[in-house]
């Protein structure tokens, strides 16, 4: 057998697979989608299979030395998006790949990022009636419960422990256990308005239709809600979502209120988390132990199946997309899966760019519009204030209006928040 792998180089002279022999002892491991490792040219690479063929033993073929993964790490799914991406930005193949995996999992060799395990003790087969009083004390932690995590019994005495698992008497069991611990509190929740509930009921009238919607939602209009419903009609069909936020700042707040809603059902993935906890995460999906991926630009590759919503919230921020190569856009990719798995792709902002209003307005997208707040919460006072006007009168930094302001809050004991713009644009400020 055959396999065409792609290597880490990522050069445009390189960007092409290379065919290396699977030895018999590896050809029930070597699968398209994982990792290999290989000889190339006087050192040895990781790399990706992208192909395997039954053809003849060719004698002028290197053999595959090893395969990295155990599962499969890019499904049939990410490879297609890979070469899509490849076409769209221009960028080497391998590069289009790596960016869509954490730091674990990239093909990069020599570097590994391990797994944690716990270690548990439970009864051995083996009894004994001479015991020690520390190793009497031990076997009774084990009348209340079956497993019993290490620590608790060093506490007693790890000697004890020790002589113990020698004997037979306990018998060890490492359990693989994940980085990122989250505490779930359940709120109640709220019924939506009249407004929210025909936005749901337009986009589930798609639930199988890869269409485009741009709800146009006001600051305080209730998307999140709108989000968290139709995410909930979609688990209960069987389906999982995407949901992506722009920024790490804004992730544990809209995690919060998803997982007052959905409890341990969610996957967190952001550049805030450890290379360990990416890579926690990132299995989880792949499992299928969760069902709703959140988190910022890089999330939109999460390996899972069945897709049924893709969410983005703020679509209109800069952050969704990539500055370095490969130069994708998040909303881009979203559109790629969507595709795909024929589901809708919901984009909320309050703001939205010209170009995605003007193609909601044309009918290229589905214009949904959440024009008042919830519980008719009045919409802030905005005064805007002609500096050129100020500059005239002589007030060259601040207007007027702004100082009375500021004066009276002071007079209050209220506080004052001033943005700036970028410094660049206002010197003299």
């Amino acid at each position: 057998m055959i396999a065409k792998v792609l290597v880490q180089v990522s050069h445009k002279n390189v960007d092409k697979t290379f065919d290396y022999l699977v030895p018999p002892n590896l050809e029930a491991l070597v699968k398209v989608g994982k990792r290999v490792v290989v000889p190339f040219g006087h050192q040895q690479l990781e790399g990706f299979v992208l192909e395997l063929s039954k053809e003849l033993k060719r004698e002028d073929l290197k053999e595959i030395l090893s395969v990295v993964d155990e599962e499969v790490i890019l499904k049939e799914e990410l490879l297609t998006l890979g070469k899509t991406m490849q076409e769209e930005t221009l960028s080497t193949l391998i590069s289009c790949y790596q960016v869509m995996l954490p730091k674990a999992l990239k093909a990069r060799y020599g570097s590994s990022v391990g797994k944690k395990k716990k270690v548990f003790y439970r009864l051995g087969e083996k009894r004994e009636e001479k015991l020690s009083p520390s190793a009497k004390k031990i076997l009774e932690c084990f009348l209340t419960q079956e497993f019993v995590a290490k620590e608790e019994l060093d506490k007693v005495s790890p000697n004890s422990v020790k002589t113990l698992e020698k004997k037979g008497i306990i018998v060890r069991i490492e359990q693989e256990v994940y980085r990122y611990q989250r505490e779930i509190k359940t709120t109640p929740i709220y019924p939506l308005t009249e407004e929210q509930q025909s936005v749901v009921e337009e986009v589930w009238k798609h639930q199988n239709e890869s269409e485009t919607f741009l709800l146009h939602g006001v600051t305080g209009s209730g998307k999140t809600e709108v989000y968290m419903e139709l995410i909930a009609k979609v688990l209960s069909i069987g389906k999982n979502a995407i949901v992506l936020v722009p920024e790490i700042s804004l992730t544990p707040q809209i995690i919060n209120r998803f997982q007052n809603r959905f409890g341990e059902n969610i996957a967190i993935m952001h550049s805030g988390l450890s290379d360990g906890e990416r890579y926690d995460e990132w299995r989880k999906i792949a499992r299928g132990e969760v069902r709703i991926v959140i988190g910022a630009r890089s999330a939109i590759f999460a390996p899972l199946d069945h897709l049924g919503l893709i969410v983005m919230d703020e679509v209109h921020s800069d952050t969704y997309k990539q500055e370095n190569n490969p130069k994708y856009s998040a909303l881009q990719i979203a559109s790629h899966r969507s595709e795909f798995h024929k589901c809708p792709l919901l984009l909320g902002s309050a703001t939205p760019s010209l170009e995605l209003y003007a193609r909601a307005k044309k009918g290229v997208f589905h214009l949904l519009e959440l024009p008042h707040r919830v519980n008719q919460k009045p919409m802030p006072e905005v005064s805007v204030v002609d500096m050129a006007e100020e500059i005239r009168k002589g007030n060259f930094h601040f207007s007027e209006k702004l100082v009375e302001e500021m004066k009276l809050r002071l007079e209050r004991k209220e506080q004052t928040i001033l943005l700036l713009n970028r410094r660049g644009y206002s010197s003299f400020v």
